[in-house]
């Protein structure tokens, strides 16, 4: 079997957010063609770079892999990370990320095996997930109701509606009341968490924790700036009652080396999209089970992105717990089967391959739409450094 075509699909995705439509994502689905009519399909979905991402999938890694034979994934993967030379950056790992999920679907179907069986079998019987902000509602308060009502057990937002211009005086104090409220509706027995997008300061991070100490969240995300993870460790060792999370903006194996040889965190959040796909994920998950640090794969993407998740997730014995955005209108019609939510965990797919399949018309029919990067001005027009 032979790799005969590969190829890039942008999707645009549009959802309601504060009463009005906003564009939320623009997934990028990998596909994958065979000589032998087995067509694989992965996702490499990223935010802003969506051009660039396309571009090294069909123009450069696209090109070389025709003629190869699919199911050599590990020798693709390593040709795709040191033959290009230019490494480890957002977009190459990012399209190399979605190529390798569609090879494991090729391999899949060519085997008739679901991709969890080919990875070593399954170490749970279903995959805990948790969910976003991601209906539209009114607040977080009613979104929590909805995620309660719906027999989610989880539930993540930032922390309170952004003051502008920024001010981390009250930002803390936002946060700390949201969460305080949230924990309130949500009961005591369900998992809460705060992502910080790294917005604040050391000292504030340390007074976030403080006021949502007795709050018990399942972990706070990224409490300072990610860029070096020493403010993490200093967190880490002043909270030691308290999961500190990150990761999901770092790269392959190398990029979380450091991470957890210094300790940074105790939840690790790579994502499968960007970090170079699921073995490669599986592998970083190896290396942070050596130091008793859990997995809680970021992933606020497509349907393909939470199949190839749901596998990878299964095998893996420091799994924690899934992210998943509920777009549900597009997950119907984008999907013409893939993995399935009940009780708040995704089942296991015994369908070979990752179980997943997709309606390229549907796609087409929903083009590129430009996204506003984060911003956070101050008020002297600086910038907050997240």
């Amino acid at each position: 079997m032979k790799i005969v075509k590969v190829s890039a699909h942008v999707m645009g995705v549009v959802l309601p957010r504060n009463g009005a439509d906003a564009a939320r994502r623009n997934w990028i689905f990998v596909r994958i063609e065979t000589d032998e009519g087995i067509t694989g399909v992965g996702e490499a979905t990223t935010e802003n770079y969506e051009y660039a991402v396309v571009a090294m999938i069909e123009k450069h890694y696209g090109p070389y892999l025709i003629g190869k034979d699919p199911t050599r994934i590990t020798r693709a993967w390593q040709e795709m990370q040191r033959l290009f030379w230019w490494r480890n950056g957002i977009v190459g790992s990012s399209a190399m990320s979605g190529i390798e999920q569609a090879l494991w679907d090729i391999a899949g179907k060519a085997y008739g095996q679901p991709v969890y069986k080919l990875l070593g079998g399954a170490v749970r019987d279903r995959v805990k997930v948790y969910v976003r902000n991601d209906l539209g509602l009114q607040d977080e308060i009613a979104e929590v109701k909805a995620a309660v009502a719906e027999g989610f057990h989880g539930f993540k937002t930032g922390p309170a509606k952004y003051h502008h211009p920024y001010n981390e005086e009250k930002q803390i104090d936002s946060a700390v009341a949201l969460f305080t409220e949230l924990r309130a509706v949500a009961g005591p027995d369900f998992d809460l968490m705060l992502d910080c997008l790294g917005n604040f300061s050391l000292q504030a991070a340390h007074r976030v924790i403080e006021g949502l100490y007795d709050a018990k969240l399942l972990f706070i995300e990224e409490p300072v700036n990610s860029d070096s993870p020493r403010s993490l460790v200093e967190l880490r060792h002043a909270w030691p009652g308290v999961r500190i999370a990150a990761g999901e903006r770092q790269l392959t194996r190398w990029g979380v080396r450091e991470w957890l040889e210094m300790g940074a965190v105790d939840v690790l959040q790579v994502d499968i999209t960007h970090c170079g796909g699921i073995a490669e994920l599986l592998r970083i998950a190896s290396m942070a089970e050596v130091y008793n640090v859990k997995i809680a794969p970021h992933n606020p993407y497509g349907p393909v992105a939470l199949a190839a998740n749901l596998h990878a997730c299964a095998v893996m014995p420091n799994f924690l717990i899934l992210e998943h955005w509920r777009y549900y209108s597009f997950f119907d019609e984008v999907q013409r089967y893939g993995p399935r939510v009940k009780d708040g965990y995704l089942q296991l797919p015994d369908k070979p391959g990752l179980g997943v399949e997709i309606n390229w018309e549907f796609i087409a029919k929903h083009p590129f739409h430009t996204l506003s990067p984060y911003e956070f001005p101050e008020a002297d027009g600086g910038m907050v450094l997240v």
